[in-house]
């Protein structure tokens, strides 16, 4: 996916200041840095011996992002653990405790954004006690799930925080709050993303659940699951990797109503 910062804009000096680059390197794990990249926050981490903006920390336990100012400097920023939870200015004490309890998982806004009319979702992290807001047009949708197209409806929902289920009954979201940025039932899911011109899959294990459902996360080895791992480790038939994108993405249309119509036609 395109990412809306480039490795090439990582603060080193902010991230050296932290013991995160240290000869000519970075010490954060893989997953941190596409974190990053992505606009997402990484997993907590512990920071030890700190001195920053004259003060002297022996350890602070803290998320990173990544902010772009308007100037388009990339900021580092930090993200403690706060003892109490920290309010946010957008939110009533009526979506503030439905956030907080986890009956819902994200609120949808209306702000002026310079002029323009957007839509703002708010979740809340559990793990730092804020709220994290973000614009929908900034969330990269995958272009499919386990092997499944997703279509507009879909893509929408996922960008706006909203829970989608598969055909295969596994259901997912879009997390900002997660540093993976997707939360699901099933610990393991299959991207297929548009990288460079072309379909590159994404395996993504280790998932953390829906905070709304209470029951037991499944393993997620499903038929679309397996299918799709299978395809990622022999590569696609000749015929679809001569593909286009759009040709792809109507392929498996094609293939998804073939497949249910072959349902419909075994009862």
């Amino acid at each position: 996916m395109e990412t809306p910062i480039k490795e090439k804009e990582l603060p080193i000096g902010e991230l050296e200041k932290l013991g995160l680059y240290k000869d000519g390197t970075l010490t954060l794990h893989d997953s941190d840095v596409t974190a990053l990249l992505a606009g997402r926050r990484t997993e907590l981490r512990s920071f030890y011996n700190l001195e920053m903006d004259g003060f002297k920390m022996r350890q602070l336990d803290a998320k990173l992002s990544l902010l772009r100012e308007d100037d388009g400097r990339i900021a580092l920023k930090i993200h403690p653990i706060y003892n109490e939870v920290q309010p946010h200015p957008l939110l009533d004490e009526k979506e503030t405790k439905q956030l907080l309890s986890g009956k819902i998982e994200a609120i949808s806004k209306t702000l002026d954004d310079k002029g323009i009319e957007r839509k703002m979702i708010i979740e809340y992290d559990e793990q730092t006690k804020e709220f994290i807001s973000y614009y929908p047009y900034q969330v990269e949708v995958p272009i499919k799930v386990n092997g499944e197209i997703l279509n507009e409806k879909q893509k929408k929902a996922f960008q706006h925080g909203e829970v989608i289920e598969l055909e295969d009954g596994t259901r997912l979201r879009h997390s900002a709050a997660d540093s993976r940025g997707v939360k699901s039932d099933a610990k393991r899911l299959i991207f297929s993303v548009l990288l460079d011109g072309g379909l590159s899959y994404l395996v993504m294990r280790g998932l953390r659940h829906l905070a709304s459902n209470e029951d037991f996360q499944k393993e997620g080895y499903t038929k679309g699951y397996n299918q799709a791992l299978a395809d990622m480790m022999v590569g696609k038939p000749k015929r679809e990797q001569d593909m286009t994108v759009a040709d792809q993405a109507n392929h498996s249309v094609d293939a998804q109503h073939q497949r249910g119509y072959g349902r419909s036609g075994s009862r």
